[in-house]
C-alpha cells in the first residue's frame, strides 16, 4: 500500500475484500466495483489525493473530510452522502472520552473514510474483509462501522455505571476522601459522551429511511437495533448524570453536617472555658487588692470555684440537651 492510503479494498460481494493499489483503485472505479478507501488526514499525499485525484464534487467536501474539530452530522447531497461519526478512543494510553472521529463520503460504488487518529474500527474491518466475513457492499460497510462503534461503547458505559456504584458504596462506608474528584470525573465523562451520542443517535435514525442509500430490509433492521442501543445509552447517560448529581449533593450534605457538628463541639468547649478564662485573667492582673492574695488557701479555693462553675455549666448543657 502506498503512503496515500492507509488501506483500500474492493468489495467482492461475498464478505471478502481485495486490497487495491492506487492504479487498481482507478480500475475498480471505472468498472463500477464497490471500493473502500481509508486515508489519514495527517498525510500530505492523502490530502493531495482528496483534493486532486479523488474527483470529489467540490472543495467544501474536501474541507469537511479534513476538518479537525468535528461533531456528528449527516449531509445528503446529489452526488452522495457526507457523514461524520464519533467513537470511544481505545488507543493505547488514551482516555475513552477523548473521542475519535471518522469522516465518511459515500457514493454509489465508493466509500471514502478519513481519520485523524488510529481507529480500532478500521483495523477490525480489515480483519473481517481478509477473513471473508465482512460486508458485501457499501451500505453494509457503513452499517458494520456503526455497529462496531456501539459495541466498543458498551463496556465503557458499564465502567461508568460501576464507578457510580463504587462511589455509592464508599458513601455508605463513610469513606469520603477523594469522592468529590471521582464524582466530577464521572459527570464530565457522561457529559462528553452525551454531547456526541445524542446527535449520532439521530443520524442513525435518519439513515434508516435515507432514500440515498436504498437499504435492504436486513440492513434497516440492523440499523434499527443500533438506534435502539444508542437510545438506551443516551437514557443511561442521563440517569448516571442525575445519580452523580444526587451523590454530589449527598456528599456535600454529609460534609456540611460534619462541619456543623465540629463547629458545635468547638462552641461548647469555648462556652465552658469562657468564664474560666475570664476569672483567671481577672485574678491574674498584677495589682494590689486581689482577693486572697495573702491567703495560702486561696489557690485551692479558686480551683474549687472553677470546678464548680464547670460542673454547673455541664449540668445546664445536659438539661438543655446540648450534650
Amino acid at each position: 500500500m502506498s503512503d496515500t492510503f492507509i488501506c483500500a479494498y474492493a468489495l467482492n460481494g461475498d464478505g471478502s475484500g481485495t486490497r487495491l493499489t492506487e492504479e487498481a483503485l482507478r480500475s475498480a472505479g471505472a468498472e463500477g466495483k464497490p471500493a473502500w478507501v481509508h486515508l489519514s488526514a495527517r498525510s500530505a499525499s492523502a490530502r493531495k489525493w482528496l483534493a486532486q485525484d479523488a474527483e470529489l464534487p467540490d472543495s467544501t467536501l474536501v474541507d469537511a473530510l479534513l476538518a479537525e474539530d468535528t461533531r456528528p452530522r449527516m449531509l445528503p447531497r446529489e452526488e452522495g452522502l457526507l457523514m461524520i461519526l464519533r467513537g470511544v478512543n481505545l488507543n493505547e494510553n488514551a482516555e475513552p472520552e477523548d473521542m475519535v472521529s471518522i469522516r465518511i463520503w459515500i457514493e454509489t460504488h465508493r466509500f471514502i473514510s478519513v481519520q485523524l487518529r488510529n481507529l480500532k474500527g478500521v483495523e477490525e474491518m480489515q480483519e473481517l474483509l481478509q477473513s471473508g466475513t465482512g460486508p458485501t457492499d457499501i451500505n453494509g460497510l457503513l452499517t458494520t462501522f456503526i455497529e462496531g462503534s456501539i459495541r466498543r461503547l458498551a463496556p465503557v458505559m458499564g465502567d461508568l455505571a460501576e464507578g457510580i456504584e463504587d462511589i455509592e458504596e464508599q458513601i455508605l462506608q463513610m469513606q469520603l476522601a477523594g469522592l468529590r474528584e471521582q464524582i466530577i470525573s464521572i459527570r464530565r465523562k457522561t457529559s462528553i459522551f452525551n454531547r456526541f451520542l445524542l446527535p449520532q443517535k439521530d443520524i442513525v435514525g435518519r439513515l434508516i429511511e435515507a432514500p440515498e442509500l436504498k437499504l435492504t430490509q436486513n440492513l434497516k433492521q440492523r440499523l434499527q437495533e443500533s438506534h435502539n442501543d444508542m437510545t438506551r445509552f443516551v437514557e443511561e447517560l442521563q440517569a448516571m448524570r442525575e445519580r452523580a448529581h444526587s451523590i454530589q449533593n449527598e456528599v456535600a450534605n454529609i460534609l456540611a453536617e460534619r462541619l456543623n457538628r465540629n463547629t458545635y463541639v468547638f462552641s461548647i468547649i469555648a462556652s465552658i472555658f469562657l468564664p474560666l478564662s475570664f476569672l483567671t485573667g481577672l485574678l491574674g492582673i498584677n495589682v494590689l487588692g486581689i482577693p486572697g492574695a495573702d491567703d495560702p488557701r486561696a489557690f485551692l479555693i479558686f480551683c474549687g470555684i472553677l470546678v464548680a462553675i464547670t460542673a454547673t455549666q455541664l449540668l445546664i448543657f445536659r438539661k438543655l440537651r446540648w450534650l
